[in-house]
């Protein structure tokens, strides 16, 4: 069969650069697109006037904040890591700003309230990984963030499930003292 042949070194060698061509050129245009995204969503959240619209959008850009951190962290460019950690931070508490400033109950008219908390809890473990992936001397920074979030997250539990706090608890039983035998 005529091209079934064995190839030339030559033609095997262009085949295989423009694979690598094609592999570079998608790995730049998913960054691109990611870029794009995180700027977009970055936009709506800020143009957002209604705090519970806005809170269900945290996690939209939540999401795409974390996704550029560990892009960032993977390229290594840790100081480029810190502004978006912040960013993620002060968004979150923006969002939660927000909604406290209603003074509706939480309880009862949980919207905004419940995305928000659930987004928060789901991303901990992946913000503790990021920070953890950061260089030990850039770590120490982003504690105080980070624990700020997991306070956030405390929060809102607290203001979903008030009944559930310490306060309500039944307290605990008094050991039992048992006589010698």
């Amino acid at each position: 069969m005529p091209g079934w042949g064995i190839r030339s070194a030559g033609s095997v060698l262009s085949v295989i650069e423009m694979c690598g061509v094609l592999f570079t050129a998608s790995l730049l245009a998913a960054s691109v697109q990611a870029e794009d995204r995180l700027d977009t969503v970055r936009a709506e959240f800020r143009a957002q006037n209604d705090v519970v619209k806005r809170a269900r959008l945290f996690p939209k850009l939540g999401n795409a904040l974390i996704a550029e951190m560990r892009k960032l962290e993977s390229i290594q460019q840790f100081d480029a890591v810190a502004p978006l950690f912040l960013e993620y931070r002060d968004s979150a508490t923006q969002a939660y700003n927000g909604l406290a400033a209603r003074g509706r109950d939480a309880e009862k008219h949980s919207s905004g309230y419940r995305e928000l908390e659930m987004h928060l809890r789901q991303s901990l473990h992946q913000l503790d990984e990021l920070v953890f992936g950061l260089p030990y001397a850039d770590r120490e920074a982003m504690r105080s963030p980070q624990k700020d979030i997991e306070d956030l997250d405390d929060k809102l539990v607290k203001a979903l499930f008030p009944r559930g706090s310490d306060s309500h608890k039944t307290p605990p039983s008094p050991p039992q003292t048992h006589p010698l035998i």
